[in-house]
């Protein structure tokens, strides 16, 4: 019930550029919060398709057309009412206008409204990374082969040395998920994206503290509040793992003990899958993830590796692949996200006596009474000793989920109640029924892949769950099968 993938939060807070003007509107003053200089109307320009192709905690990614050249192109629309912190928005926009690289996404514009702000960027149709490697694990090849991974690593290690020596930037979140392919063909481009939260590694920062990072996916010394930009070659390290197996090399039942196996460092290369895979790969891999950063390869280093070297006569190798830990990777994934959203409307809809005694404790927590809690009134909440039991232990919990959290800087009644809540009676029949209800179409009475696209934002992702929940094989959930997916997860969560 805690936030699914735990992305970042940023380490330092850039310089504010955010202004505040009013404007009259329906005779009515309102406040107006300016990320840019002035504000356009975007459908000027660009005719927006409606139909989604994909969302986030911010807003949503749809298709859209110059209308004068007729190109097409990407635009995400951002509700400002929902960032908390202006400056991280502001630092991606820097960030995204300093770069020009082929394997990074380019940004072409920026137009700002009274409620939104929209990012126009190049269009990438060729879908997630995440998304092929799935696609290859249930092929009949079953993995991608050395020679296209290293082609993969190759383009990466490419955009971010330039990242790292040109521009001196860290991107700080490097996954699966954070790279498109440019169009469908089997040898794409490849375009590193979401720059929410990357930073300049400039010499006057220092070492980087905050804790930021995917579990599977963040180095050990970032749960050590001290790194430096070595830390994404930690994340290329594992994602060149992946590749070539299609599980992570720490690997955990929770969050928790993710994190425990990171900061071990200690994985190998389990037997039949890794039988064929060439000593020079598993070198490579294990250049990039040395405990100590310091004795890790630089990107360019990298790419002077002899795996990459040979890139152009290797052949691949044609492993024996029983896809047992993908299959357990994927369905955790799947599972965070949905439990996420299925105990966020829960608790919306507690009633007084359910809330019980929690209000009063929020009010504890929430010292400035702005209705909300800071990671620093979290922070002395778990340290005070004032609380015990369960409830410390959902603080906790919450504590850990928002320092790595890049959507959240605080702590809502929605997201506290989620936490802390009982969950006996968050699992309740009557509850996961809401839940359900809110999801699927009002006319049906299953969830289809449809529906939780809406949730996923993509397709395969959403195919993916239906096969761990179907327990029938009839292509949908029903609520019996959704609930018993519920509640499973709630008691893997406790664990």
């Amino acid at each position: 019930m805690f936030f699914s993938e735990l992305c970042m939060q940023s380490d330092r807070s850039a310089e504010t550029f955010a202004s505040t003007k009013h404007k009259n509107l329906d005779n009515e003053k309102k406040e107006i919060v300016m990320i840019t200089d002035a504000l356009s109307d975007v459908r000027v320009k660009y005719h927006i398709v409606a139909k989604e192709i994909g969302h986030g905690h911010y807003g949503v990614v749809r298709k859209c057309q110059n209308r004068e050249t007729k190109e097409w192109f990407a635009i995400k629309s951002i509700r400002k009412s929902k960032v908390n912190k202006i400056e991280v928005l502001l630092r991606e926009i820097e960030i995204l206008e300093q770069v020009d690289h082929p394997n990074i996404i380019n940004l072409m514009e920026v137009h700002e409204d009274v409620k939104y702000l929209h990012l126009i960027t190049e269009l990438c149709t060729g879908g997630e990374l995440f998304d092929r490697i799935i696609a290859k694990t249930n092929s009949d090849e079953g993995h991608f082969s050395e020679k296209d991974a290293a082609c993969l690593i190759r383009s990466i290690l490419v955009a971010i040395k330039y990242c790292h020596e040109e521009k001196q930037i860290v991107h700080r979140d490097l996954k699966p998920e954070n790279f498109l392919f440019e169009n469908s063909d089997e040898n794409s481009n490849i375009k590193i994206i979401d720059f929410g939260l990357s930073r300049h590694d400039d010499q006057a920062f220092g070492v980087m503290q905050t804790k930021v990072g995917t579990p599977y996916y963040v180095a050990p010394e970032v749960l050590k509040r001290e790194y430096t930009k070595s830390c994404d070659i930690w994340s290329i390290g594992v994602i060149s793992y992946i590749l070539l197996c299609g599980y992570p090399p720490f690997y955990g039942d929770s969050d928790t003990q993710i994190f425990d196996s990171v900061r071990s460092g200690t994985y190998d290369y389990p037997s039949p899958d890794w039988d064929e895979i060439s000593q020079s790969a598993k070198d490579f891999i294990g250049c990039l993830l040395k405990l100590d950063p310091s004795k890790r390869l630089t990107a360019s280093e990298a790419l002077e590796h002899q795996w990459l070297l040979d890139l152009e006569s290797n052949q691949g190798s044609q492993m024996s692949y029983t896809g047992k830990k993908t299959a357990e990777f994927q369905k955790y994934m799947g599972m965070k996200k949905l439990q996420k959203a299925a105990m966020a409307h829960i608790s919306s809809s507690l009633t007084k006596a359910e809330v019980g005694s929690l209000g009063q404790l929020f009010g504890e927590i929430d010292q400035n009474k702005d209705g909300i809690i800071s990671l620093e009134e979290l922070a002395k909440a778990v340290e005070s000793g004032n609380f015990s039991g369960s409830f410390l232990d959902g603080l906790r919990k919450l504590q850990e989920d928002l320092k790595l959290s890049k959507e959240n800087t605080c702590i809502f009644w929605k997201d506290f109640l989620a936490a802390t809540m009982d969950k006996s009676i968050m699992i309740q029949n009557d509850k996961i029924q809401l839940a359900f209800d809110k999801f699927k179409r009002s006319d049906s009475n299953y969830l289809s892949v449809e529906d939780l696209m809406r949730i996923f934002g993509n397709e395969a992702q959403a195919r993916e769950l239906i096969g761990d929940i179907d327990l029938d094989g009839d292509g949908q959930i029903s609520f019996e099968e959704f609930k018993q997916a519920m509640k499973r997860a709630a008691s893997e969560n406790e664990k």
